[in-house]
């Protein structure tokens, strides 16, 4: 390859020869100091971002290791806590009474997700307290389920014994004196031996007679020999009937609650003076009534 090179002051020319292999190393070289200009100035810009990341990422391990600690506080608390409901339950369960939840049945609530952090960029450090926030986090979560459960069970248990309670007579229906037993005893209209399958209890012509229990009226009218009657069925088996009754206050299909104003002492039917004839029945049967009557202050023999 030749060079031609021209100088305007002299007006000469020269001529210079230069090989081809040796333009082609040049270019080479040049390209490769350009390239090694560019490499070196991209590495180093790599590692100041590495720097800033790395300084980053410190900073933010030691903000999640302080969040770590502080929910280790917490899940300590919440331990505690869930700790003294279950001793709780046990208590309330013995008192209602319902069969404890056995401690096999309570770490068999224990157990659901497990992380896993083997392939997280995070150190060892923060990934063996990650774990072991995630498996108490987990226990306590297992154990509230079943908590939840449980209380929900004793919930509707006494839920249920307030309705039996609300709905077995427990109190007298009228304010008087007793004049005749649950027994046998000698019917004054035929003078023989008969089983008398109530209370009577003396009182006042319209002294109030309530329901005794929560329940729906069944009967409410003149009936043989009770006069005017009403039947109130308080349901698990409790039926309860008031005879001889001046006026009614009910209708049947009427709901009453204890305590409720069903009608008035008289002495309608076969009566031999005004009283209440009270009868409660416990599955169709007979019973008597003083048994479900708490008390028996207010009656008189």
């Amino acid at each position: 390859m030749d060079i031609i090179l021209v100088s305007s002051k002299r007006n000469k020319t020269a001529n210079l020869r230069v090989k081809a292999t040796y333009l082609v190393l040049i270019v080479i070289g040049v390209l490769v100091i350009v390239a090694s200009f560019f490499y070196n100035l991209t590495r180093y810009a790599r590692k100041e971002v590495d720097r800033s990341r790395l300084s980053q990422l410190e900073s933010e391990n030691r903000i999640v290791q302080k969040e770590i600690k502080r929910i280790e506080g917490e899940l300590s608390g919440l331990q505690v806590l869930i700790d003294s409901l279950e001793q709780y339950d046990k208590e309330l369960r013995s008192y209602a009474p319902l069969r404890p939840i056995a401690e096999e049945l309570r770490e068999m609530g224990i157990g659901g997700y497990a992380p896993d952090f083997a392939r997280q960029d995070i150190s060892p450090k923060v990934k063996q307290e990650l774990a072991d926030v995630s498996e108490s986090l987990d226990n306590l979560v297992g154990r509230a389920r079943l908590q939840r459960q449980s209380y929900d069970e004793l919930v509707n248990h006494l839920q249920e014994k307030a309705h039996l309670r609300d709905h077995t007579p427990s109190i007298i229906p009228v304010q008087g004196w007793m004049i005749r037993g649950y027994g046998y005893h000698i019917d004054p209209f035929t003078g023989q031996v008969k089983m008398h399958e109530g209370l009577d209890i003396a009182a006042p012509i319209g002294t109030p007679i309530v329901s005794p229990a929560d329940g729906m009226v069944r009967f409410a009218g003149e009936r043989k020999d009770y006069g005017q009657c009403v039947e109130i069925d308080h349901g698990y088996g409790f039926m309860t009937v008031y005879a001889h009754c001046q006026r009614l206050r009910v209708n049947a299909g009427m709901r009453v609650r204890r305590g409720d104003i069903i009608a008035h002492v008289g002495t309608t039917g076969r009566s031999t003076g005004p009283h209440l004839h009270y009868e409660v029945r416990l599955s169709h049967a007979a019973a008597n009534p003083l048994n479900y009557i708490l008390s028996n202050a207010h009656i008189f023999d």
